[in-house]
């Protein structure tokens, strides 16, 4: 018998423990050997496994991928050729009906405003989940799938995949050593020249292979348009948090994660006017945090945040 922990020991262990799943760089428990007992693998599903769900799918490609689930069957080909012993579904309602009673773990990669209700539904199915950045549409949304991981004792974790970089580990080692001094201020930012979709002018029909109610799910409805879906929709508040949601996470990681920043205390934000159908393309805000939780009015860092992924003048 093999004296190595089982995968299904782990999760059980960790999440009982409130630690860090083990979930690592868009993968669910790398392969302890090339011998693994098929005992020891997790039965997962896939919720969305086109774009970068694609890749997330690959990364537990060693697990039993029980299941995937797409809206979008052009998008999703790729990962249905790849894996064509797993079930498919559109709906993952469905999906969780028949057989949510035989998963370990979910991995969620839809677009922002579909986030939530998948990922509430399987930690309520008492399931592990691994969920793509950001990791809710809303303050609310994010503090609600929190407190029920912790209510649940279940391991999650946020698809922030630079955060499992080494390099990344390494920066943050540099500065919690004191090696820079001490730290009161951060500049971040992403720039670049990514001009934002135009409005749509038009009501194109809705492709054959995709379900489009679906897409939208529990969002305000707008016609289909492609300069929407499938990726324009990062740009509308109805689906998705803009540049700050986008690559806000990845890069505001590092700040947070090497001071051990905590509440904000102040934002101050700039840019254009603001649209209440689309998420700006240039912005700014300092945002003023503190590192000690009990402290909320000690301003103890300034982390300036500047996103201007557009052709126009502006830049950070």
């Amino acid at each position: 018998m093999s004296n190595q922990i089982s995968r299904r020991a782990v999760l059980r262990n960790t999440a009982a423990a409130s630690a860090g799943i083990a979930f690592y760089h868009g993968a669910i428990l790398r392969p302890i050997s090339a011998a693994d007992s098929p005992n020891e693998k997790l039965n997962i599903a896939c919720i969305g496994v086109g774009g970068r769900g694609a890749a997330n799918v690959s990364g537990v490609r060693r697990q039993n991928l029980v299941a995937m689930v797409d809206v979008d069957e052009r998008r999703a080909k790729i990962s249905f050729q790849k894996f064509p012993n797993s079930r498919r579904f559109t709906d993952y309602r469905k999906m969780f009906d028949k057989i949510g009673d035989s998963l370990d773990a979910v991995v969620i990669s839809t677009p922002d405003h579909t986030h939530f209700h998948p990922a509430y539904v399987a930690m309520q199915l008492g399931l592990h989940v691994y969920l793509e950045k950001p990791l809710a549409h809303t303050v609310y949304e994010t503090r609600t799938l929190c407190d029920l991981a912790r209510k649940n004792k279940l391991a999650t974790q946020l698809g922030a995949q630079r955060h499992a970089i080494k390099n990344m580990h390494r920066v943050v080692e540099f500065i919690q050593s004191g090696a820079i001094g001490t730290v009161t201020e951060v500049h971040c930012w992403v720039g670049g020249e990514r001009g934002m979709p135009p409005v749509p002018d038009d009501t194109p029909k809705v492709p054959n292979r995709l379900d489009y109610d679906l897409w939208v799910g529990p969002a305000k409805y707008r016609p289909y348009h492609p300069s929407i879906c499938p990726y324009g929709w990062r740009f509308w508040w109805e689906y998705g948090t803009g540049e700050t949601g986008n690559w806000g996470c990845h890069i505001l990681d590092i700040p947070y994660w090497s001071l051990g920043l905590k509440t904000p205390v102040r934002v101050d934000a700039s840019g254009p006017k603001v649209d209440a159908e689309r998420t700006p393309n240039v912005h700014a805000c300092d945002i003023s945090l503190c590192r000690d939780q009990s402290r909320l009015t000690d301003r103890s860092a300034l982390v300036p945040w500047c996103a201007a992924r557009s052709n126009s003048k502006n830049r950070c």
